[in-house]
């Protein structure tokens, strides 16, 4: 005989009986019994079994099935800190009262660890079941090329797309790799020009409007004896945004993205790319920025710009709930800043008004034994009322529909959302978006030219051979 377990047929152990009343057996024939045990296995099958997704996917829908026993999802995220953090654990609260027998074990990690940590936790075989990524290449595809990132779209397309309608369509469009949904983008962040308010409106600071404005207040700040700008580039990444949008400024986001793809014909030859490096390495050689910016922590000059030792900061969205009510920053300080963005550049072919920016999000693991569960909390933290609930919280840019409305958004954060809105377009940052050992030159490049160990031909020059060694690789 046959029994069904999980939806599968499979042969009875020794010994296993039929599950028929012998006052039946006793009545009927040995065809009979055959045909009905036939019959109820053909009924157990159909009724029991949900059918797969169109394409092969691992759940049903938006709303996957619930657990037959308890299941634990494992989260990884860069959410360590308050009120991201605590907004993250009410989600959670919420969610397992929702949906008892299911619990998130949710794993904080500093940033800039994350991106080793997710690395080798992803190479060892032993993935969290929901990770944290940024979009582009440097991450979220090269993870999707290695094999980790499920496939969601039969998920964000069940149910006439419902879920796939609750999410903003420009920041999907980047969790969605080789036509494939391959993830859920959850905030927007951009960067622009923090500035000290009273600090300006004393001495009559006016916020720029090109490079060369900005290299006038600049001079300003530093003459009235303050520091203009704070710069923390221990880690490496923070410094190459300036470069990356002044390149955009003189070339464009399409032509800048095609020179990062590494399955592309880009390999960076563009003059463009020095040239912007050149204007960031005069631009520092002036002394704008804090003393020894490479032996700076990000988070030391976040401190120096809060505490007023320096004019601006250079710094993304993420830094809002950081700078307000819950953040780090002290309360004298919550409505004592603003923001403007990055300045247009004289004779540029890109759109002098790009925001530039990048929505982050989670994906789930391809190896992942409890992938319905992962939707479902992926799901339910992307309803309207969660969305909310992070919104009022961190007052940061959810990539939910109407999860941003004026009765919750304070001034920053209604500001921005205007921006974004008004926007004609908005460029991924360079490290995003280059392969991952192509960024790091790129890096360490610009913490040449700051230490003055480098030139601008020759960080482009380690940048054009890496990518050319990446692409034979791969192959290409």
């Amino acid at each position: 005989m046959l029994v069904v377990r999980n939806c599968q047929a499979i042969p009875a152990e020794p010994g296993g009986k039929p599950g028929l009343r012998d006052s039946m057996v006793m009545h009927m024939t040995r065809s009979a019994l055959v045909l009905l045990a036939v019959l109820v296995f053909l009924l157990v099958v159909l009724a029991g079994c949900p059918k797969p997704p169109q394409g092969g996917g691992p759940g049903t829908g938006p709303t996957p099935p619930a657990a037959a026993g308890p299941v634990t999802v494992n989260m990884w995220t860069i959410w360590n800190a308050d009120p991201r953090q605590a907004a993250l654990a009410e989600i959670v609260k919420d969610f397992e009262a929702a949906n008892p027998g299911t619990t998130v074990k949710v794993s904080a990690f500093e940033p800039d660890a994350y991106k080793t940590s997710i690395k080798v936790v992803l190479g060892g075989g032993d993935a969290p079941d929901i990770y944290f990524v940024w979009s582009g290449e440097k991450m979220l595809h090269n993870f999707v090329r290695g094999g980790r990132v499920a496939d969601l779209t039969p998920y964000v397309d069940a149910d006439g797309e419902a879920w796939r309608e609750r999410l903003i369509p420009a920041s999907l469009d980047r969790f969605t790799f080789d036509g494939k949904v391959r993830g859920v983008p959850y905030l927007l962040q951009c960067t622009f020009f923090f500035y000290n308010k009273p600090m300006f409106e004393k001495r009559g600071w006016q916020t720029p409007k090109t490079w060369e404005e900005l290299i006038a207040l600049c001079k300003q700040i530093k003459a009235a004896g303050v520091t203009p700008i704070a710069l923390g580039n221990a880690q490496k990444w923070p410094a190459h945004h300036l470069p990356f949008v002044l390149t955009q400024r003189l070339i464009g986001k399409e032509a800048s993205e095609q020179q990062y793809d590494p399955t592309g014909p880009g390999d960076y030859s563009d003059p463009s790319f020095v040239t912007a490096l050149q204007m960031f390495s005069d631009f520092a050689k002036q002394g704008f920025f804090n003393d020894s910016p490479n032996g700076t922590l990000r988070e030391t000059a976040r401190t120096l710009f809060y505490s007023g030792k320096t004019a601006m900061f250079y710094t993304g969205t993420w830094d809002f709930a950081r700078f307000s009510k819950g953040g780090e920053a002290p309360e004298s300080f919550w409505d004592q800043w603003d923001f403007f963005n990055f300045p247009s550049v004289a004779g540029g072919k890109g759109d002098q008004a790009a925001l530039a920016g990048s929505p982050d999000g989670f994906v789930v693991s391809e190896s992942s034994q409890v992938k319905d569960a992962a939707v479902k909390f992926l799901q339910f933290m992307t309803t309207r009322e969660q969305a909310r609930k992070f919104v009022t919280s961190c007052q940061e840019m959810v990539e939910v529909q109407d999860a941003v409305e004026e009765e919750i958004a304070g001034p920053k954060l209604a500001k921005y959302a205007k921006i974004v809105e008004e926007a004609k377009q908005i460029t991924p940052w360079m490290d995003t978006m280059m392969e991952a050992t192509v960024a790091e030159e790129y890096m360490n490049g610009v913490q040449g030219l700051l230490g003055g160990t480098m030139t601008p031909e020759q960080v482009m020059e380690k940048v054009r051979t890496r990518q050319a060694a990446v692409k034979a690789e791969m192959g290409r």
